[in-house]
C-alpha cells in the first residue's frame, strides 16, 4: 500500500498537470497553517488549533483580499544558490556542409570553401580532443580540394539516394522501380559509382551517380561548361562523364545552359512578333487618294550644278489606300527643306488627313515646325477648314523599318526604276526632275491585282485608274451604260470611273492584303523589367549593350510591339526586333 507521503505526492504533481501558471498564489509564512504541523504548537494554544482547523483567514474573505498571483523572484547573478546554466552547442561537418552548399554559385568557390571548413575542423579536434591529425598550412593542396569534393558529392548521395544507400551498404540490391536500376550502382568509398558494362580501364569507368536536379549538379555543368569555351549539350555531357553520372544528363545539361547569359548573348535570336492587323487607313475605300499617306526619304542622288556635284535626296508620298505614290525632289535632309517638299506635295495632291512616318530626325523637325505654322494660320484665321481639321501625324519607333513596309518596299523599287533609267550617267537637276516623274509614272502604272491571261477579263487594277480618272482603253468594252459614256456634265464622268475602281478594289485587291506572308505566330510578350540585348546595326554582337524594359508598348491589337528601355547611356525606344531577351522577370 503507499504510504500518505506518496499519494500527496501524486496528487500534488496531478494538480501541476491540470493548474495553469496563473492559477496559483503565494502564501506567505504566517498565514501557511502547513508550518504549525512542521513546527509544532501547545495543546493549550486554542488560537492556534483554530488556525490549524479553518485555515487563514483570507480565505473567508471574498477573492480580491486573496494573495496576489505568483510571480518568478528575482535572483541575482551571483547568487550562492543558482544554479549556473551550461550550455553546450554542437553540430557536425554534414550539416555545417549543407547549410552553406545553397549559398554558393560557383563550384570552384564551394570546394575551396568546404576545403577550408575541413581544415579547421582538423585543427579542432587536434586542438580540443588532442587528436594527432597532420595539419597543412598555407594555401589549399589538391588533395584537401579532392577531399572537399568527396565530401560533398557524399553529402549529396545521402540526401538523394537514401534509400538505395541503405540497400547498397547491406549488401542488397536497389529495387527494380529505382532510378538506379539500370546503372547496376555499387559503393565504393563512400560513394555510389555506376558499374556498367564497361570493363576496360578509363576514368569513365565507375562515374560518381548524381541526381539531375541538386543544386551541386547544377555547379558541376556550369564549371564544365564555362571552363571550356562554352561548348555545347553534347560536349558538355561528353566530358561531364568521364567523372560524374548525371541522371537525365541530355535535359540537366540543356536546362543549365539554356540559362547561360554569356551563350544567349551569342546565340539569342532577335524577337519577333506576329505582323499587326492592317490599318483602318488601308482598308478605307472610298477616299481622295493621298488622304492618308506615309511618307519616306532615298538616296542620295548625285548631280552635277556647274563644275561641281551635290546630293539630292527623293521624298516619297504613299497613299496607304491605292497605293498611289508621289516624289518630290529634297536639296537637304534639313526640316526646311522637308517642309518645302510637304508644300509641293499638298499643292498638287490635296492635303492629307493622317502622315505616317518614321522617327527620322528631319521628319520630326518637320512635324514641328509644321505644326507651329499650322497654329499661326488658325490664329489668323486664314481658313476655317485649317482650323477645325488638322493632319494628324503619327511616328514609328526608331529603327523599326519594318513598320513602314507600305513605303519602304516603293523605295526599293524606284531604285530599281532609278537605276535602269540612268545607267551610271551624271544628271543635272532639270534631268532629274523629269526621270522622278517618269518613275512616279511607272510605279503608279503597276498592277495591284494579278493579270489575268483572258482578254474577256478586266485589265488589272492601277493606282493611275484612280489618279488619271478618264476613260481609256484600260477600262473594259461595255461596262458603261451609253448615258454614262457620252454624257454632257464631265463630273459624271470621273464619279463613275471612281465607283468603278473602288468596286474593284474591294473585290480584287484588298482580300490580297488578308494573308500574313511572315510571322503567322503570336510570340511571348516582353514584360517590364525583362533584362534584353539591344540589337545595333554595323555593330559586332559582342558589342552591342544590356538594357532593362522600363515600360512597353501594346499595338492595335493587344501585343507588344515595342519597349522602352533603359541603357546605361539613357532611355530609348526601340521595336521587339531589336531586342533579344536574355532573362524575363517574374
Amino acid at each position: 500500500m503507499p504510504n500518505n507521503l506518496t499519494l500527496a505526492h501524486a496528487r500534488l504533481e496531478n494538480l501541476k498537470r491540470k493548474l495553469a501558471r496563473d492559477q496559483w498564489r503565494h502564501v506567505d509564512t504566517a498565514s501557511n497553517p502547513a508550518d504549525v504541523a512542521s513546527r509544532g504548537m501547545h495543546a493549550s494554544d486554542f488560537k492556534t488549533m483554530k488556525f490549524w482547523m479553518h485555515g487563514p483567514e483570507f480565505l473567508q474573505k471574498d477573492e480580491s483580499h486573496w494573495p496576489s498571483h505568483l510571480t518568478k523572484p528575482e535572483l541575482d547573478d551571483d547568487d550562492t544558490e543558482l544554479k549556473k546554466e551550461v550550455v553546450v552547442n554542437t553540430t557536425s561537418a554534414v550539416e555545417s556542409i549543407q547549410s552553406i552548399v545553397d549559398r554558393f554559385s560557383s563550384w570552384t568557390k564551394l570546394r575551396r570553401a568546404v576545403a577550408w571548413l575541413l581544415r579547421y575542423k582538423a585543427y579542432c579536434r587536434r586542438k580540443h580532443l588532442n587528436h594527432t591529425l597532420g595539419l597543412s598550412e598555407g594555401d589549399l593542396s589538391t588533395n584537401e580540394l579532392n577531399m572537399a569534393e568527396h565530401t560533398i558529392l557524399a553529402l549529396v548521395q545521402r540526401t538523394s539516394f537514401t534509400d538505395e544507400r541503405i540497400c547498397l551498404q547491406n549488401g542488397n540490391s536497389v529495387r527494380k522501380d529505382s532510378c538506379l536500376a539500370s546503372l547496376n550502382p555499387i559503393i565504393h568509398n563512400d560513394l555510389i559509382r555506376v558499374q556498367g558494362r564497361l570493363q576496360c580501364e578509363y576514368p569513365s569507368k565507375y562515374p560518381v551517380v548524381l541526381p539531375s536536379k541538386h543544386h551541386v549538379t547544377k555547379l558541376i555543368i556550369k564549371h564544365i561548361h564555362e571552363h571550356n569555351g562554352h561548348v555545347g549539350k553534347e560536349h558538355v555531357l561528353s566530358m561531364s562523364r568521364e567523372k560524374y553520372w548525371i541522371l537525365h544528363g541530355p535535359n540537366a545539361v540543356k536546362s543549365i545552359l539554356r540559362c547561360c547569359i554569356p551563350c544567349r548573348r551569342q546565340n539569342a535570336q532577335l524577337m519577333t512578333q506576329q505582323i499587326a492587323p492592317l490599318l483602318d487607313e488601308q482598308t478605307t475605300p472610298d477616299m481622295p487618294p493621298f488622304s492618308h499617306i506615309g511618307i519616306d526619304y532615298f538616296g542620295p542622288i548625285i548631280v552635277k550644278t556647274a563644275r561641281a556635284r551635290e546630293k539630292r535626296y527623293g521624298c516619297i508620298f504613299t497613299c496607304l489606300t491605292s497605293r498611289a505614290v508621289h516624289f518630290e525632289i529634297a536639296h537637304s535632309l534639313s526640316a526646311d527643306s522637308f517642309i518645302s517638299a510637304f508644300q509641293r506635295f499638298q499643292s498638287r495632291r490635296g492635303r492629307p488627313r493622317k502622315v505616317f512616318s518614321d522617327n527620322g530626325t528631319n521628319l520630326v523637325g518637320g512635324e514641328t515646325e509644321l505644326r507651329k505654322s499650322l497654329q499661326l494660320w488658325n490664329q489668323s484665321k486664314l481658313s476655317g477648314f485649317f482650323a477645325q481639321n488638322d493632319i494628324e501625324w503619327h511616328f514609328n519607333p526608331p529603327n523599326a523599318s519594318h513598320m513602314g513596309g507600305a513605303w519602304k518596299r516603293l523605295i526599293r523599287s524606284a531604285r530599281v526604276i532609278l537605276k535602269s533609267l540612268v545607267r551610271e550617267q551624271l544628271l543635272n537637276d532639270e534631268q532629274l526632275l523629269t526621270l522622278m516623274a517618269e518613275t512616279e509614272k511607272i510605279l503608279n502604272d503597276r498592277p495591284l491585282t494579278p493579270v489575268s491571261s483572258d482578254p474577256r477579263d478586266p485589265p488589272a487594277l492601277t493606282p493611275s485608274m484612280l489618279l488619271l480618272m478618264k476613260s481609256n482603253q484600260c477600262l473594259p468594252v461595255g461596262i458603261f451604260k451609253k448615258q454614262d459614256i457620252y454624257a454632257k456634265r464631265w463630273w459624271r464622268q470621273v464619279q463613275y470611273l471612281a465607283d468603278v475602281f473602288w468596286k474593284r478594289w474591294l473585290r480584287e485587291y484588298l482580300p490580297l492584303l488578308q494573308k500574313r506572308q511572315k510571322w503567322q505566330r503570336k510570340t511571348v510578350n516582353l514584360k517590364k523589367d525583362d533584362v534584353v540585348l539591344v540589337a545595333v546595326d554595323n555593330v559586332p554582337r559582342g558589342q552591342w549593350p544590356l538594357a532593362r524594359v522600363v515600360d512597353v508598348n501594346l499595338g492595335r491589337d493587344g501585343l507588344v510591339r515595342s519597349c522602352v528601355i533603359r541603357t546605361k547611356s539613357g532611355q530609348l525606344i526601340r521595336p521587339v526586333t531589336k531586342l533579344c531577351l536574355l532573362e524575363a522577370s517574374m
